[in-house]
């Protein structure tokens, strides 16, 4: 099977006429199809056809990924992803369409970059991306270079911080209403502590403060371009920041150098779940996305002052995680509540 898929069923495979089992008709197809990058001067096209890639996160940023990695040639890619289709994705993922609204995101994807490229192996993890088995998926997988899609600064810190521990080259984008920004760090290097040593305050989602979807596009091709140069043996990003400004229409390049002050990160133990946790979340969204059934609920539609003190009290002293989707709304209930919380000796954290 050349699609796995890790708690969920494995995705149909594309139709026998796109997947031939004659591993030297397979090949001669493959060779045909990826003629004109093959003929690139320095560009290892056997480099990528051995390689294999963990892509997290199959959003506005991953669909071109995965799709140009897909075209290129890639022998093998992972994705992870928990989430599922909604009609307001397809604006800017345009792996999916309109059919696929409710299915799960990583699975679509799959059988779309097998519709592109029958050779490439895909495996498939419907999971939410934690520390408590990043790690572990690191060590299975192996990747060669890991490929960050997410949304959120929480994953992207947990990511690089688990890239920095195994020593796997990492592939950075961030994309935000009409600007967008790449790099390529690893081990030894740049990290994204060196450029973000705490999120930034004014950080919003791309639910809160909009995105064009082609900029999504251009940010996704340039990291597809990073990884598949790195893949292929040529010059890369790293110690950079490429950014791009669609409005102005202006690419600008900054240097990045590493933080002499800055301890390497050695373990994940920074991202232990406190014991207490409070999803934020609207009731619809926690019925129907990820789960912790043991959790605290308080909408943040619904917080007044009276509900946060009715629920906060009863836990003075203790340690407590807020959460939400994407992260926007944790913030923002951390932001407005903090000082009621202090009330009780309550710290409040993201997560």
């Amino acid at each position: 099977m050349d699609v796995t898929s890790h708690d969920r069923p494995s995705v149909p495979d594309v139709p026998q006429i796109l997947a031939p089992k004659d591993p030297a008709q397979a090949q001669a197809l493959e060779a045909e199809r990826v003629l004109r990058q093959d003929r690139l001067p320095g560009f290892d096209q056997q480099a990528v056809a051995n390689a294999h890639v963990l892509v997290i996160g199959v959003g506005g940023l991953g669909c071109p990924v995965v799709q140009a990695l897909a075209a290129a040639g890639v022998g093998s890619i992972a994705l992870v992803d928990h989430d599922v289709i909604e009609l307001s994705n397809l604006q800017r993922q345009l792996l999916f369409g309109i059919a696929d609204c409710g299915r799960a995101k990583a699975e679509v994807a799959a059988h779309r970059a097998r519709e592109i490229a029958p050779a490439l192996t895909v495996t498939v993890y419907r999971r939410y991306l934690e520390a408590s088995w990043i790690l572990d998926l690191l060590a299975e997988e192996n990747p060669a270079v890991i490929v960050d899609c997410t949304d959120t600064f929480a994953t992207k810190y947990l990511i690089a911080d688990a890239a920095e521990i195994t020593g796997i080259p990492l592939v950075w984008g961030s994309v935000l209403r009409y600007q967008g920004s790449v790099s390529v760090f690893r081990t030894g290097s740049t990290h994204l502590r060196d450029l973000f040593p705490t999120t930034p305050a004014t950080l919003e989602s791309c639910a809160e403060a909009g995105v064009l979807g082609a900029t999504t596009a251009v940010i996704g091709s340039l990291m597809a371009t990073e990884t598949l140069k790195f893949l292929a043996g040529l010059p890369t990003l790293e110690g950079q920041l490429l950014t791009y400004e669609a409005l102005s229409g202006t690419f600008q390049n900054f240097a990045l150098s590493p933080d002499p002050e800055r301890a390497p990160v050695t373990d994940l133990s920074a991202y232990e779940l406190p014991k207490i946790l409070l999803d934020v979340r609207e009731q619809d969204e926690r019925e129907t996305q990820v789960k912790y059934p043991d959790s605290l609920h308080l909408p943040l539609s619904a917080t007044t002052e009276d509900a946060v003190r009715a629920m906060l009290k009863p836990l003075a002293g203790e340690c407590v995680g807020v959460f939400c989707k994407s992260g926007a709304r944790a913030a923002k209930f951390i932001k407005n509540w903090d000082a009621v919380a202090e009330e009780y000796s309550i710290t409040l954290v993201g997560i």
